[in-house]
């Protein structure tokens, strides 16, 4: 009686296989980070304005930050949202070859899904660090012209709470949109994929 062998892919090695398809992908990585830069820098400068108004005018939390403000903030994290989806769809297509050669040595669907998840999951936590640092760092200085007093900072160092909150939203964003593209290229057909054309 033949024992079925469990294929294993450590996660070590899954991240590692990330990070260097990302590397030879930059051009399409950069444009995904910077989108979620965007989103997360605007979402940023939002809350921080709104925590400095109201610890330099107490009594002003419902002007702080306007309805539709925070709405303006929740459709550029939706268009960051689909920008994200977009590129992975591109960088499934692309790597249709690849993908099918995987499976053809042995990776499984969880193998594959689990690749792109980690890629997306790396490519939302730079763009949340970055996004989160510059727009935090823009309403500083933002608040600090229009202002004129020292408190500012204060009070902006008070609201550095919402570039850990960001980073964890670009996280949770990216990997969120590319579970459904992730989830097709694990479903590919080996076969199919090695002769697919681009």
């Amino acid at each position: 009686m033949s024992e079925k062998q469990e294929i294993k892919f450590p996660f070590s090695e899954a991240f590692r296989f990330s990070l260097e398809s990302i590397r030879r992908r930059f051009t399409r990585s950069l444009i995904t980070v910077v989108s979620v830069v965007l989103g997360i820098a605007f979402l940023v400068a939002l809350l921080t304005m709104a925590d400095v108004t109201i610890a330099l005018n107490p009594g002003s939390e419902g002007e702080a930050l306007p309805a539709y403000q925070l709405w303006m903030a929740v459709i550029a994290l939706l268009v960051c949202g689909v920008g994200i989806v977009n590129s992975m769809l591109m960088s499934i297509t692309e790597r249709y070859k690849e993908i099918g050669t995987i499976k053809c040595l042995g990776a499984m669907d969880r193998h594959v899904l689990e690749l792109f998840l980690i890629e997306s999951c790396v490519l939302g936590f730079l763009g949340g660090l970055l996004g989160s640092v510059t727009g935090w760092g823009a309403a500083l200085g933002i608040m600090y012209v229009n202002e004129g007093r020292p408190e500012v900072l204060g009070a902006a160092f008070s609201s550095i709470r919402w570039v850990a909150y960001a980073i964890l939203i670009s996280i949770v964003l990216s990997f969120l949109a590319s579970v459904i593209p992730a989830y097709i290229a694990a479903k590919l057909n080996p076969a199919e994929a090695l002769r697919y054309e681009v």
